[in-house]
């Protein structure tokens, strides 16, 4: 007989297989088109440049402030409806935003991709993934943010060709379209096994959440996590800018910059043998301190450029290994029952941070002058991270 939380059980396979199509259409169309289109969009439209960058971090804060209700919504009903309807919405909201020439539409359609992206990205999947699956293993996690972090290196090329030989306009509708039909179809087809509702209702249910957000050790690890997160994003978001500030031209910028990439994938496959070794606390403490650490090591590395690099796949690792900690940082303490209410109210600081992280660092650079004074100045924020991770 088969329990709640093998992944051997009837559909299991199954349900993983929806969770890893989801977050690869989410991941590839709802977050990553608007940064491969921007550029296109501005040059055929009368916006200015900084229009379509605010209008992404915008989304990308509406989807953070939205993270706490997807995850009460998901405790409640079960991922596949909130998964479900949010493909739904985030396909409608696109075509909209194709098929529209008004930047106050383009913009209300990607705030409301931003409530679809709460509703269909990593957090209500790793909530399915934690009840369904159990925590006694990262297997499940790790498969399901591989398929999301390898999304970027298809869609981005084909959003691109599909830009360059269609417009931008109609490329976004034939996304929406394609989302739609091969997403949507897969929360509804399969994901497919049965789920429990928080074991506590009402008030209990208010009260067990309460207690664990309001403790000390919720705050520091969602503090520390946060400022990590705000370092990181900041600083390999603007890597571009910041190799070329050293003297590297534009397309060795652009390799490194690529890197980082694949050191995300290298550092959720190194995370499946390793996460589960020491305990939480001392798990956030590496993950911080590593964190720290590759942000000082790009703010003061200036060459050769192989040694960069090696940094930049370093960085790309400890960023990918960031998504998995946060996870098994609450999995871990407070197990899975309302998880997924808990993990939104955890990573409205922690995706805020992610979402500001690129304006932050150029902000920064603009204000010190250079891309690297800016990095150093957020590898020294984030040695705060480390005081504060080891008091969880």
């Amino acid at each position: 007989m088969c329990e709640r939380g093998d992944p051997g059980r009837p559909h299991g396979p199954t349900a993983l297989a929806g969770l890893c199509v989801v977050e690869f259409g989410s991941w590839g169309v709802l977050y990553y088109t608007l940064p491969v289109i921007g550029t296109t969009i501005t040059t055929s439209t009368s916006w200015s440049p900084p229009a379509v960058p605010a209008i992404y971090t915008a989304t990308l804060l509406t989807a953070a402030a939205s993270g706490s209700w997807a995850g009460r919504m998901v405790d409640k009903h079960g991922p596949r409806p909130v998964m479900a309807g949010g493909s739904a919405l985030g396909a409608a909201a696109l075509a909209l935003s194709g098929a529209t020439s008004s930047i106050v539409l383009f913009t209300a359609a990607w705030l409301v991709i931003g409530v679809a992206q709460a509703c269909t990205l990593y957090q209500p999947a790793f909530a399915a993934a934690a009840r369904w699956f159990g925590t006694t293993s990262n297997r499940p996690l790790t498969i399901i943010t591989l398929a999301g972090g390898i999304s970027s290196t298809v869609f981005a090329p084909v959003i691109a060709a599909l830009a360059k030989g269609l417009g931008w306009q109609i490329t976004l509708v034939l996304l929406a379209c394609g989302y739609f039909a091969v997403v949507s179809s897969a929360t509804v087809l399969l994901l497919r096994l049965p789920w429990q509702s928080p074991t506590r209702q009402g008030r209990d249910h208010t009260m067990f959440v309460n207690q664990i957000v309001r403790s000390r050790v919720f705050r520091d690890t969602r503090l520390a996590l946060a400022l990590v997160a705000l370092g990181l994003y900041a600083v390999t978001l603007n890597m571009v800018p910041l190799l070329t500030e050293l003297g590297f031209d534009y397309g060795a910028a652009a390799l490194v910059f690529g890197l980082i990439g694949a050191g995300q994938i290298l550092g959720r496959l190194l995370f499946l043998p390793l996460g589960r070794r020491g305990t939480p606390r001392s798990r956030t403490v590496v993950q911080v301190t590593a964190s720290a650490t590759v942000i000082g090591l790009l703010a003061v590395l200036s060459s050769p450029l192989v040694l960069v690099a090696a940094v930049a796949v370093l960085a790309g690792a400890v960023r990918g290994a960031h998504t998995l900690s946060a996870a098994t940082a609450l999995t871990d303490r407070w197990g899975t029952d309302s998880f997924a209410t808990i993990q939104g109210r955890f990573n409205v600081p922690v995706a805020g941070a992610m979402a500001i992280g690129p304006a932050v660092g150029a902000y920064a650079a603009l204000l010190l002058d250079s891309y690297r004074a800016a990095a150093g100045l957020l590898a020294c924020l984030s040695l705060t991270a480390i005081w504060i991770a080891r008091r969880t």
